[in-house]
């Protein structure tokens, strides 16, 4: 087996430097020509450290935890994982996945007992992680939030600027003559829904102060209701933005029982680009988030801070939302609607 000694002999340092090289002590001064000769006299000899023995000695491992209580198998989680997973391995870290069950008790101990380095919590609600985060950061654990706003102090969070993309979404049927936009929403307390309704109202009151708002609730099981109002040809909205993709692909299948061509007779925009929207029989039109600057943006954060004791901060960093264009918009937009686009004169 390779020691710190082999290493020192191949480089012509002590087996002190080599070890502040291999364990980065930033906090010993070592020249940026010795470390790159220990660096590569390692490499050569095939050194791997013991990270069990490192992680006794710093206090923490090179683990970074990312704890899910929204599932695993989502599209937004997979892209988030791994762009952490590709940050991480930048910096000598490895990734590991937890998936918080309202067990916070045991997920506290296993996250203490392997000593992790850094824990990013994924939820669609942080108050559904408070606890465990807070007793995290009680030992002196840094955390971050991605996908979702933290609702505790010193802990940064990573999301998509919602309320700007559903501006733009609205904008974006507004643009195509869409004159009678209606928004696809749902109930609950997350930010997400929240901010997404309030950059509807917000394009609407912009761009058509004149027209009334009009959301569709989406219980999941009114199909009734909603078939009706598509049925209605003078109260059909002529486009709909949808807070998710997933009312998006309910609309598709109701808009297809029912005769309605999408986009000659109803434009749709979604939000958060799931797989299936490219692959649609008429590939939607949505707005993409930036999950995987997200996650590197949180996975820096955290390995940052592993170890210095540093308080975290509590900042927002909300990533920009942007329509991705499809076919689910008619592009064609009547004449006599042409000079009516853009910003309203005041």
């Amino acid at each position: 087996m390779i020691t710190l000694k082999d290493i020192a002999t191949a480089s012509g340092v002590s087996a002190a430097t080599v070890s502040y090289v291999m364990n980065r002590c930033d906090n010993v001064k070592i020249s940026a020509a010795t470390r790159r000769k220990v660096l590569a006299a390692a490499k050569r000899l095939g050194y791997a450290p013991n990270e069990l023995a490192r992680s006794v000695r710093r206090g923490y491992s090179n683990v970074i935890a990312l704890v899910s209580a929204t599932g695993l198998a989502s599209d937004y989680f997979y892209n988030i994982f791994n762009s952490i997973c590709r940050t991480a391995t930048k910096h000598d870290f490895a990734v590991k996945v937890y998936s918080l069950e309202n067990d916070a008790p045991a997920a506290l101990k296993m996250l203490v007992e392997q000593r992790v380095a850094g824990v990013i919590f994924h939820t669609a609600d942080f108050n559904n992680c408070r606890t465990l985060a807070l007793e995290l950061q009680k030992r002196g654990v840094p955390i971050a939030a991605v996908n979702c706003r933290a609702t505790i102090p010193d802990c940064p969070s990573f999301a998509s600027d919602d309320r700007q993309g559903a501006r733009e979404a609205v904008r974006c049927l507004y643009n195509a003559g869409c004159r009678r936009i209606a928004c696809m929403t749902h109930e609950g307390e997350f930010d997400y829904i929240r901010l997404r309704n309030e950059g509807y109202l917000e394009a609407m009151r912009e761009l058509m102060p004149e027209k009334t708002p009009f959301f569709i609730e989406n219980t999941g099981c009114d199909r009734h209701s909603l078939r009706k109002l598509l049925k209605n040809r003078k109260k059909r909205p002529d486009g709909i933005f949808c807070i998710a993709d997933g009312h998006a692909f309910q609309l598709y299948q109701l808009a297809y029982e029912l005769g309605i061509k999408i986009p000659e007779e109803l434009s749709i925009v979604g939000f958060g680009d799931l797989s299936g929207a490219s692959t649609a029989m008429v590939p939607l039109t949505t707005v993409q988030q930036a999950f995987e600057g997200m996650g590197h943006l949180a996975a820096e954060a955290v390995i940052a801070a592993a170890g210095s004791g540093k308080k975290m901060g509590s900042e927002t960093v909300e990533l920009p939302a942007s329509v991705l264009m499809r076919n689910s918009v008619k592009n064609e937009l009547p004449r006599s609607k042409q000079r009516e686009t853009g910003k309203p004169k005041q």
